[in-house]
């Protein structure tokens, strides 16, 4: 009866010694992110940014960006955009103005902001938003507890998760969220934004296809223009 008595009372704490903790967790999460090479992803947001986008990276200078919404800090709004490199040429094609440019560099957000950017320096703006921001989040551990493990639904499934809260750690940043993440390959594969200040609405980003260091096939990287559209020297406004 002892030993039985010993074994209920030392499994609890056996069974919490067995379980990761947000720090250990987060770690993985910024190391999986900081070095990452190459990267695809499919995004869908809901409340204050709202649309879909899916990007594909290789760096230095490939990528292909699709987006539909207004998907970017809720400032620009996309309507079926698609910009490709492949590391010498970038496209930019708008389906709802049936045209395209081909040029050596390319301009952010449909030819409207000038000057001209590379594909590199692209990259590296898509690399602060989909690396650098998980990376850094991931290290506030000190205002981070895991709050349980969960399957999230995902197209064809699902995926076993660590569901983490924390506030963020980063200068202007004052919000609160909630990641879900991936328990096997520690990719974030949704995030709720609770803002700080009430002028601004929740939002829920949702990962419905993700992958660091993977495969990712050429022809994401090529541009074949669909049947009548029209080439230009500018996407017109």
């Amino acid at each position: 009866m002892r030993v039985f008595a010993m074994i209920c009372t030392l499994a609890p704490m056996l069974f919490a010694q067995s379980q990761p903790d947000a720090t250990s967790i987060l770690r993985k999460v910024s190391d999986t992110y900081a070095n990452a090479k190459q990267y695809r992803f499919a995004v869908k947001k809901t409340g204050e940014e709202r649309g879909v986008m899916e990007i594909a990276v290789q760096k230095p200078g490939r990528f292909r960006f699709e987006a539909n919404g207004r998907v970017i800090d809720s400032a620009d709004a996309f309507s079926k955009v698609t910009m490709v490199s492949d590391g010498a040429s970038a496209w930019n094609y708008s389906a709802e103005l049936g045209q395209y440019t081909q040029k050596a560099t390319t301009l952010p957000l449909l030819d409207t902001e000038p000057p001209d950017i590379t594909p590199e320096t692209f990259v590296l703006q898509a690399d602060a938003l989909f690396l650098t921001h998980f990376s850094e989040f991931a290290k506030a551990a000190d205002r981070a507890r895991l709050v349980r493990q969960e399957a999230l639904p995902i197209p064809n499934g699902s995926v076993d998760c660590y569901v983490i809260e924390f506030h963020a750690p980063l200068p202007g940043f004052r919000d609160d969220y909630t990641w879900w993440v991936d328990r096997r390959r520690y990719l974030v594969l949704r995030e709720d934004t609770r803002p700080a200040t009430s002028r601004r609405p929740p939002s829920s980003t949702t990962y419905t296809f993700a992958s660091i260091d993977e495969p990712l096939p050429a022809e994401l990287f090529r541009f074949s223009p669909p049947a009548g559209a029209k080439r230009v020297a500018r996407l017109e406004q």
